[in-house]
């Protein structure tokens, strides 16, 4: 492509980009590609969700976070399992823990009553002990004129008397406690305080997912940029970029969800009886949707897509990446004809300097995609699981950080080496005819 083509306007090409830490992702480094620029731009102007199919470790999901960082936009992100349902991207209602609360409300409620009941019992054998004692001084008078002319009754004969008087003047204590009936209304037990706001419900419209989120008593999800001190209005105006983490897990009912939700642009929950939708002036998320390909998405889903393939070894791919390289200088330009593997290992040659600056030198790093392509091919031969970028990277992260002795130049270099040979099989070697 000719230097005053097109280019991507909102996405640096070709730039080392660092990442900072967000919520559970770590720090780390990001370069895009012309196709991936291209198709996050596309995705901004039609407002369609962009579907990036690949294998494992190529890079889907950090697209995302690197899109939100370079387009100023808050990131969120929701990992999909086989047990999430599309609702769960709307709303999420905590019924068992309505019902606990409800359980621990009225046993306190319970508890209270006793301890009125006990109170007033008390007061009520304090006036009793009063007027039995005010009696017994009243008999103990009339007893000392009767002792005088009976003096042949015993002391044993009055005790008697006094104990049965006693006995029979105390009533009996009420043990039954009566449990009230716990009124939604009263304890704040409303369907309404134990719903909590999903992924959808914040990128829509974040100030009344903040608003439910303060009132939900147990939230399920609190978005990262919430730990920061922010206005309200401003994540409105600064917009989102939404990852929607490795669909094809979920039941098929969750992208048909999706599909109806996003094609409306909100959608309503019936036990607050509030929609919930896209103000106008609001920036429309970017919804980034990744899938490894294991199952296959519904034909309708796709269709309402935009479409991203990103394959390690692509040949296509390679080329047009190694003619960028070469027009903008990045690589010397050679008369060979280089073949994929070649390609392969230029690619993640610039990859390693892209998240390891000025760490390794080329004999390390072209070893370790060397291993990698290796690898690659062996697992395609068995049929098995072929190592990714993720898996190169971790090679040489493990590289960088594992104890080494005081070396430095080359002899720091030919350790290094031997030390690929030795722990390469660990991160590349993911089939077990391996």
């Amino acid at each position: 492509m000719s230097s005053d083509g097109p280019r991507p306007q909102k996405i640096r090409v070709g730039q080392r980009i660092k990442l900072n830490r967000c919520q559970s992702w770590d720090e780390s480094f990001h370069i895009f590609d012309e196709e991936s620029a291209f198709a996050i731009e596309m995705a901004l102007a039609t407002g369609r969700p962009l579907l990036v199919r690949g294998e494992p470790g190529s890079g889907k999901s950090q697209l995302a976070q690197a899109a939100a960082q370079e387009l100023d936009r808050y990131f969120i992100a929701e990992s999909i399992t086989v047990a999430s349902e599309g609702r769960d991207l709307l709303w999420k209602y905590d019924p068992v823990a309505r019902l606990s609360e409800a359980q621990t409300r009225a046993a306190e409620s319970a508890l209270r009553q006793q301890r009125r009941i006990l109170r007033r019992e008390g007061q009520e054998m304090q006036a009793l002990a009063a007027e039995v004692a005010s009696t017994q001084q009243s008999n103990t008078s009339q007893k000392k004129k009767i002792a005088r002319h009976r003096k042949k009754k015993s002391s044993r004969q009055r005790s008697k008397k006094n104990y049965q008087f006693n006995r029979s003047t105390v009533p009996k204590t009420i043990t039954r406690i009566e449990i009230p009936a716990v009124k939604d209304q009263e304890y704040g037990l409303r369907p309404g305080n134990f719903i909590s706001p999903g992924v959808l419900w914040w990128v829509f419209d974040c100030v009344s997912a903040y608003k439910q989120y303060k009132r939900c008593r147990y939230p399920f999800y609190k978005p990262g940029f919430l730990y920061e001190e922010i206005n309200e209005l401003e994540t409105a105006d600064r917009g989102f970029v939404l990852l929607i983490d490795e669909i094809d897990k979920a039941d098929p009912s969750l992208p048909n969800t999706l599909l109806e939700v996003l094609g409306n642009s909100g959608f309503h929950v019936p036990m607050l009886d509030e929609s919930v939708g896209m103000a106008p002036g609001i920036k429309k998320p970017l919804v980034i949707i990744t899938t490894n390909g294991e199952e296959e998405l519904p034909a309708a889903f796709v269709r309402r897509c935009l479409v991203l393939n990103l394959h390690v070894d692509d040949k296509q791919y390679l080329r047009t990446w190694w003619k960028q390289q070469v027009e903008t200088a990045a690589l010397p330009s050679t008369s060979e004809d280089l073949s994929q593997e070649k390609m392969l290992i230029l690619w993640l040659i610039q990859r390693a300097e892209v998240h390891f600056e000025g760490i390794f030198t080329d004999k390390v790093k072209i070893k370790a995609a060397q291993l990698l392509v290796k690898d690659r091919r062996a697992a395609q031969r068995f049929g098995g699981v072929k190592p990714g970028q993720a898996e190169f990277l971790d090679l040489l992260r493990a590289l960088r950080d594992m104890p080494v002795p005081k070396y430095s130049g080359e002899a720091l270099e030919q350790y290094q080496l031997a030390l690929l040979k030795k722990i390469s099989r660990y991160a590349l070697a993911k089939s077990v005819a391996d």
